[in-house]
């Protein structure tokens, strides 16, 4: 592009509405564009293309200044406007340029103007087919920071148009203002419902927390509850998160309490009309959200506090809280289920836990259970159970639901304790659950993990005398093999205490007279231990500690421990096909650490390897055991065999 000196250059009205400008050298940007066309006439679409190669070559400044000469010489020529705007923004080109801030400062020329005259040019460009414009050109009035839009709408015939106005007004603007918006327009519902929407779906929640203040304090109820019932719905769009985030935000302020509390009331809802399965109008965990705004908060909590208290019909809560739990898998859900189970009645405790169940959902079920379990209150369990008596459960939900009550602080830990156990019976059998008290009794007694020795036996007697021999017998069987189960998932040496603790309920057991418990446990550890890995050691340690046990014991229960201990022993090593000369060695070396009698041991290896058929597999016993340097267990193994 060539330079020109000492030009001089005008603009002049196409229609010569206007007196020309004329420049020196110094303005040169503009002045070249003019010098080259060779008219002193403004040619609309023509002034549009060098804009737009003066915005590509020379910057924004530049063609901002020449933007402003043209729009003081086309301001009065609605449709030369229309020509220079719609070459500015190129919709039909391929290249991109900044464009937009040419075009907004010619929509603000117009709006100067006077609201007819921009209603008039709105109507220039749809008649010159260019709507796309009109709408920018609508969306740019709603921005100017002077404009009195709500007066301009009354211009517009469009109701479309008189939309899309007071919508771009409502976001561009304070919330404050745009409440005001929503109340001057509110006359016309579209409109009013158009500003509600936009701002819902497209200001931060803070500012909606603003808008709503003020729709409160201008005394707009209406508009202040159609705000929150949009935003509460599912099809707003707004996730949990920003939910919660709104009322912590609107709960601040004690006046906006009540409004908070319809818009926790409607969220809630949201979710029930979302079905039992969260789709993505759920989008995030609300209980998680309460967690993260407020962890010292009490929010939810104290929402079902009050409506699960008994003192009316709760079957909204109800379903709010199984959907919840339901949904939720992060931060916060232990603490809700924690504070149901402190304050809500057991009534709905067993409605809800209930309403899980039938579901398929016992994870969430069970947790609540646990959790009421946790509290050790006797009467509230008791009523809790005593309502589910009435109901008939299946046999797999009965037993289902007193393992969680008896396992209040998970499977793999220690169970209720025996006090609270027999308390809960009690108070069972004063009411309509008596059969389930005596189930309760009969599973405590078999839940023997980390059960001190003295709560096994005691619950074990406390089986109810009604189911006869055999029933009691069969309880004291399950008891045994269950002991033998657990100590069997810690094996000897590294877990030497679970050893001590087994070896302490063998005895008594034996001392109550147990004896089929007794039994059965050993007869269980010994076949079971084949199978695992590294669990010879396990056998030794239990036989060594059984004789321990047997030391502060009766003559005649001493005398049973003992072989009891002997027994075990030869039960593991009978079982020729399956025990390695290896494993041999390993319990002959821990019995020798531990001192066992020499007669017991002798006696132990004649009656168990030393009986073997295979002899062949007997000689590699033996030469193993010497290779150990343990001829002495070599020679009883022999003579077994002789």
């Amino acid at each position: 592009m060539g330079h020109l000196t000492g030009e001089v250059w005008a603009i002049a009205a196409r229609n010569g509405g206007n007196e020309g400008s004329t420049g020196g050298n110094e303005e040169r940007p503009w002045a070249r564009w003019f010098a080259r066309s060779g008219s002193l006439q403004v040619e609309p679409a023509e002034a549009g293309e060098q804009a737009r190669t003066l915005l590509d070559a020379d910057g924004l400044t530049a063609a901002l200044r020449f933007n402003e000469r043209v729009l003081d010489t086309l301001t009065g020529d609605l449709a030369g406007l229309v020509e220079y705007v719609t070459v500015l923004d190129g919709a039909q080109t391929d290249e991109v340029l900044n464009t937009q801030k040419l075009i907004d400062y010619a929509f603000a020329r117009v709006a100067a103007q006077g609201a007819d005259r921009f209603v008039a040019w709105l109507a220039e460009l749809r008649t010159q087919g260019h709507p796309a414009i009109a709408v920018q050109a609508l969306h740019a009035y709603g921005r100017i920071a002077d404009s009195d839009p709500a007066a301009a709408a009354t211009s517009l015939g469009s109701a479309a148009d008189r939309v899309i106005l007071i919508a771009a007004a409502a976001l561009h603007r304070p919330p404050e203002d745009a409440a005001r918006l929503a109340i001057e327009t509110e006359h016309d519902a579209s409109i009013a419902y158009a500003v509600i929407h936009d701002v819902l779906r497209q200001r931060t929640v803070p500012d909606i927390a603003r808008f709503l203040r003020a729709l409160h304090l201008l005394g707009a109820t209406a508009l202040v509850n159609d705000t929150v019932k949009q935003f509460a719905a599912p099809s707003s769009g707004r996730s949990n998160l920003d939910k919660a985030l709104l009322y912590v935000a609107l709960d601040a302020t004690p006046r906006l309490r009540e409004i908070s509390l319809d818009l926790l009331w409607r969220t809630l809802g949201a979710i029930g009309d979302l079905g039992r399965t969260p789709g993505p109008g759920q989008q995030h965990d609300l209980v998680a959200a309460f967690w993260a705004l407020c962890p010292g908060g009490r929010v939810l909590e104290d929402w079902f506090k009050l409506r699960l208290d008994g003192r009316e019909n709760a079957e909204e809560a109800r379903e709010q809280v199984v959907l919840l739990l339901r949904g939720s898998r992060g931060a916060g859900r232990d603490r809700l289920v924690a504070a149901l189970a402190a304050d809500a009645t057991p009534t709905n405790l067993k409605r809800i836990c209930e309403t899980l169940m039938d579901e398929g959902s016992e994870v969430e079920a069970a947790l609540l259970v646990r959790a009421l379990a946790r509290s050790g209150h006797i009467e509230r369990l008791g009523d809790f159970l005593d309502r589910w008596s009435w109901a008939q459960p299946s046999a797999e939900t009965t037993r289902n639901l007193l393992h969680w009550v008896l396992t209040p602080e998970g499977p793999d830990r220690e169970p209720m304790g025996s006090a609270v156990v027999e308390g809960i019976a009690t108070y069972l059998a004063d009411a309509h659950g008596k059969t389930l008290g005596e189930d309760l009794r009969r599973q405590a007694a078999t839940l023997v993990r980390l059960r001190p020795p003295e709560e096994i036996v005691g619950l074990l007697g406390h089986v109810p005398s009604r189911v006869g021999r055999r029933g009691r017998s069969a309880v004291a069987a399950d008891v045994g093999w269950r002991l033998a189960e657990d100590l069997l998932v810690y094996p000897a040496p590294t877990e030497e205490r679970y050893v001590t603790w087994y070896a302490e309920c063998l005895a008594a057991l034996a001392a109550a007279g147990f004896a089929d418990a007794v039994r059965t446990s050993w007869h269980h550890l010994a076949d079971e231990a084949i199978g695992r890995r590294g669990a010879g050691p396990t056998i030794a340690e239990a036989a060594h500690r059984l004789r321990l046990a047997a030391s502060s014991a009766s003559e005649e229960r001493r005398r049973e421990l003992v072989g009891t201990a002997d027994r075990l022993l030869i039960r593991y090593l009978d079982q020729a096909q399956s025990v390695t000369p290896t494993d041999i060695v390993g319990i002959t070396t821990r019995l020798r650490l531990h001192r066992y009698p020499t007669a017991s041991r002798a006696g132990v290896l004649r009656r168990s390897v030393g009986r073997w058929q295979d002899r062949a597999r007997v000689d590699a016993v033996v030469e193993t055991l010497v290779a150990a340097g343990q001829e002495e267990e070599a020679e009883w193994v022999r003579s077994g065999s002789s």
